[in-house]
């Protein structure tokens, strides 16, 4: 509920209300509670990706690549994406839509176990972090032992709140060497120094860092720039 004044300035009430939902799938064909008829995920998942905002917003090439499979992207980084990086949203978007390709789209946002409040205190940032967090346990609660169901971030502070409340998490380069494809590492957005390492980096979002070093820019930054001529080559 908001309080604000209207032209007259006379003080009154404004209410929005919030709608959650019990019946949101998890999209996985093998959930036992779930309507599975819209079912995303591969049948033989055995693992599923919960996606943190900067690893969109960094690393979408590296997302757009057929190895990188049984993603879900939860609303609230849906709508992230979107207040910050249009190109990117639009590509994350195209992904989900893509029936060869498994990622699942999950309205975090709208269902009654994974909707958070913010709490006194709590920056927007923080609140989204962990409403991710949150979702993350919600499947892997929600779909047991025969799945694991794993959050990728590069946000030192997520990852450890994380672990914290047991739930699993790794950094985009230490997941992508454990998939044995040594060619997925050359898409991956570094820091442009050597001594600066990924598994060492914080998010990327501007509120969440402060400026050490000017980064290099993702390839979906760069291509929309050539193509609005915002950005030429030398």
């Amino acid at each position: 509920m908001d309080i604000g004044a209207s032209v007259s300035g006379k003080v009154g009430k404004v209410v929005r209300e919030h709608y959650l939902r019990y019946d949101i799938y998890c999209g996985a064909p093998s959930c036992q509670v779930c309507d599975t008829k819209d079912a995303r995920l591969s049948s033989s998942v055995s693992s599923v990706l919960v996606l943190d905002t900067n690893v969109v917003l960094n690393q979408i090439d590296l997302l757009e690549n057929p190895a990188i499979d049984n993603v879900v992207v939860l609303s609230v980084v849906l709508e992230e994406a979107k207040n910050k990086n249009l190109s990117v949203y639009n590509r994350l978007r195209a992904l989900c839509s893509n029936s060869l390709r498994n990622f699942f789209v999950f309205s975090n946002e709208y269902h009654k176990d994974t909707y958070v409040k913010a709490m006194a205190g709590e920056s927007p940032n923080d609140r989204n972090d962990r409403a991710i967090r949150v979702a993350t346990q919600w499947y892997q609660n929600h779909l047991g032992s025969r799945v694991r169901v794993l959050l990728i971030t590069n946000d030192r502070e997520n990852k450890r709140k994380a672990t914290d409340e047991g739930i699993s998490a790794e950094t985009v380069e230490s997941f992508v060497k454990s998939l044995g494809q040594p060619e997925l590492l050359d898409l991956l957005v570094r820091p442009q120094f050597d001594d600066v390492h990924m598994v060492d980096s914080e998010d990327l979002r501007p509120s969440k860092r402060k400026v050490i070093y000017t980064e290099h820019k993702p390839m979906s930054e760069i291509t929309a720039g050539l193509h609005s001529r915002s950005i030429c080559w030398e």
